[in-house]
């Protein structure tokens, strides 16, 4: 009994598993992926790029020990000939153009770059999944459709060869019948080509074996708010925004070098000596240096360097400005044709209604034998011919509305 019960229980996980679903594929991927696992480690070879920076900017601390020891002496010595020194010093430097403040402040830059470009990995790498995974779910779906319309054709071109012994219809009726079956079954074969080859790409983008279950199917969000035109949310504009702060911090580092190289330089040292390993004799010295110098040509040289550092800045402003000019088109496009698949959803909707309505009437119509089997196969092939057009629009919905949510960095299916 026991035994029974734990398979009632393991019926629901067994045919879990006998479909994918999208999470499972992203995780998997998001965890296996060769690119992913690339960009962790070159975001962790940023992070410690600054973590040497900012050690970097630690004063220097050294320790000395010495030991000396004469071996040649002329004349019997009185003392021992062995002494011994030990001490520490303490030194810093500090300049107007200090380059390692400057490099702290780069890596700064480049770890928040770093984390930038990793994130928009992992939503790039999650929006390609969704792309492909809806592609076969499409291509899937309108598969089961044409199979059903092969077997009407069937038997239409069935019933027309019976027609035509009974001399009812023409052979011209028959072959044009027999060109119809063709024409399904040549259009099965060439989406089942398709849908193999679509199936490859998204489990090679997936890194994971194609045990050859289906696609769990997915549903657009009609509750789903068109997201308002923000691009301070996205990866791209971010991106430029902090190549632009990269050349700032270059225009402040160049005009400092107008300025005369100034330098203070403080060490503290602290040394210990004496015979045998005594130290007896102490000795503490502290220093102060200060250093001022300027190049006559220094003025002619750092103005082209500082324009050509204000170019480069005009240059970030127009790089965010067009991208953003881009997006805010990009965007224009994507929710205007999101409203039209939203408007005509509702039309196909009502048009698959009134094509199975038309079925049951022309079913019943056959029943009483108003109609032949001909004409009730047509009415099923506009009804077939309607889902195909219903379901396309649908995945074109979810299609859109997830390209707004790539366009703007937002996450893919509200979790990547």
């Amino acid at each position: 009994m026991k035994r029974f019960i734990w398979l009632l229980f393991l019926v629901p996980f067994a045919l879990m598993a006998e479909q994918y679903t999208l999470d499972e594929l992203i995780d998997y991927g998001l965890k296996n992926s060769l690119t992913i696992q690339s960009s962790g480690l070159t975001y962790e070879s940023i992070r410690s790029n600054l973590t040497s920076a900012k050690l970097n900017l630690l004063p220097e601390i050294s320790l000395d020990l010495g030991v000396r020891n004469d071996f040649y002496h002329p004349e019997t010595r009185k003392a021992s000939d062995l002494s011994s020194s030990a001490g520490f010093s303490i030194s810093k430097s500090l300049s107007l153009n200090d380059p390692y403040w400057y490099n702290y402040k780069y890596a700064q830059l480049d770890e928040k770059r770093g984390a930038l470009d990793l994130q928009s990995k992992i939503s790039s790498y999650a929006y390609n999944v969704f792309t492909a995974y809806l592609d076969v779910l499409s291509s899937q779906k309108q598969l089961l459709s044409l199979n059903k319309n092969l077997e009407i054709q069937t038997r239409v071109w069935e019933q027309t060869k019976i027609l035509n012994q009974l001399g009812k219809n023409t052979s011209f009726d028959v072959k044009e019948s027999e060109i119809a079956v063709m024409n399904s079954r040549i259009s099965i074969m060439q989406l089942e080509n398709t849908i193999a080859t679509k199936r490859r790409e998204l489990f090679g983008l997936v890194n994971m074996k194609d045990e050859g279950y289906d696609l769990a199917d997915l549903e657009p969000d009609k509750e789903l708010t068109i997201p308002d035109f923000s691009p301070e949310t996205s990866y791209a504009i971010k991106t430029l925004q902090n190549e632009l702060s990269r050349t700032q911090l270059s225009l402040k580092q160049n005009k400092t070098d107008f300025l005369p190289q100034l330098k203070l330089t403080y060490s503290f040292a602290r040394n210990a000596r004496g015979e045998d390993f005594s130290f007896e004799s102490y000795n503490t010295e502290h220093t102060l240096s200060l250093g001022i110098s300027y190049s006559i040509w220094n003025q002619f040289k750092q103005n082209q360097t500082v324009k050509r550092s204000n170019l480069s800045v005009r240059m970030a402003e127009l790089k965010i400005q067009d991208q953003l000019d881009e997006m805010e088109r990009l965007y224009e496009i994507l929710t205007r044709e999101l409203e039209y698949l939203n408007r005509l959803d509702e039309l196909y909707q009502e048009k698959l209604e009134q094509a199975n309505s038309q079925i049951q009437i022309a079913e019943e119509r056959y029943r009483l034998g108003l109609i032949d089997l001909l004409e009730l196969d047509k009415t099923r092939v506009d009804f077939i011919n309607s889902e195909i057009s219903y379901y396309s629009n649908r995945y074109q919905i979810l299609a859109k509305q997830e390209a707004i949510n790539n366009l703007l960095s937002l996450k893919i299916m509200g979790k990547w």
